[in-house]
């Protein structure tokens, strides 16, 4: 079976179950280390769940940015530029959504190649301190994923390296759909006990930096970061310039959701909605699942876009 039949099943079985949305402003290609398909294959898949609109948000990286808009006008499909910046901030690991950036400004790429730097530096100090807690994995089998791994790609060079078989702390992981991302949520984002410590920028930086490019600046999934009593934080975020959070997202819970829309009407911001599709990683997360998705939503990122 050639390439291109393999990867149009992919594409194809990424698209089962999915009903007539309007847009999804959460989206990786294989440009973000734990994203699967190409820039091409994102919008045929987009194309085929008739979405009108999606974002490209990889992490910390504008690389497919410009391939995917060509291939929108190709398939009618609006694509608008976005990035998903890595941040911290009161030592909290933040995302920030950057929409209708600029991705040609310098200050833009040189942010992303600092933070691709730091990850690069970083990747053996990572395996040392995985090693020390006594896990075993090989460093070209995180290479396999990107030169530019995330946490996901330490995580599954630990899963299959058969000399972890018979770790306790990963058997509750294993047979889960979403075993090794959770695996890293609970043990190796920025602030838990296996992560080496690397450079991210302060989300005031970023979020300025969005406004700089003429963007949109949103906070990605606040319930994955935040307990629902740290509003607060949020709140001092907005005097930065955030002008809005990710309300309906596969992060989120039906309360979260409701707790978020509710603090964001109450602020008068923006909500958005996003599925943060990756593909293989996430295997049951489908592009355009997210049923509070109108195309309204565009309209009201359009509505703030700095000119």
């Amino acid at each position: 079976m050639g390439l291109i039949t393999k990867l149009w099943e992919r594409v194809s079985n990424n698209t089962k179950g999915v009903k007539n949305m309007a847009v999804d402003l959460h989206v990786h290609t294989a440009a973000s280390g734990d994203g699967e398909f190409s820039s091409w294959a994102i919008v045929k898949i987009a194309s085929e769940a008739k979405l009108q609109a999606i974002a490209i948000t990889d992490h910390d990286t504008i690389d497919s940015v410009e391939e995917a808009v060509k291939w929108g006008g190709e398939y009618n499909v609006e694509v608008i530029p976005g990035c998903e910046f890595s941040s911290i901030y009161e030592n909290k690991w933040l995302h920030i959504l950057g929409y209708y950036i600029d991705y040609h400004k310098p200050e833009l790429i040189q942010l992303c190649e600092k933070v691709k730097k730091a990850r690069e530096n970083n990747i053996d100090a990572q395996i040392d301190k995985l090693h020390q807690t006594g896990f075993f994995l090989e460093k070209e089998k995180v290479m396999e994923d990107s030169s530019d791994p995330l946490p996901i790609s330490f995580g599954r060079a630990i899963f299959t390296d058969s000399r972890n078989n018979g770790n306790q702390m990963l058997e509750k992981y294993r047979g889960k759909a979403n075993g090794i991302l959770d695996f890293c949520q609970d043990w190796m984002i920025y602030g838990r006990p296996y992560n080496a410590v690397q450079y991210f920028p302060n989300t005031k930086e970023v979020i300025e930096l969005i406004l700089q490019c003429g963007g949109v600046p949103i906070l990605a999934h606040p319930g994955a970061s935040l307990r629902e009593e740290e509003n607060g934080l949020i709140v001092e975020l907005l005097k930065f310039g955030l002008a809005g959070i990710e309300v309906f997202t596969s992060w989120h819970n039906e309360k979260q959701e409701r707790h978020y829309q509710k603090f964001a009407q109450d602020k008068k911001i923006l909500i958005t909605a996003g599925s943060d599709f990756h593909g293989k990683m996430k295997p049951q997360i489908l592009m355009g699942q997210i049923t509070s998705s109108p195309y309204t939503i565009v309209e009201q990122l359009k509505s703030r876009v700095r000119l």
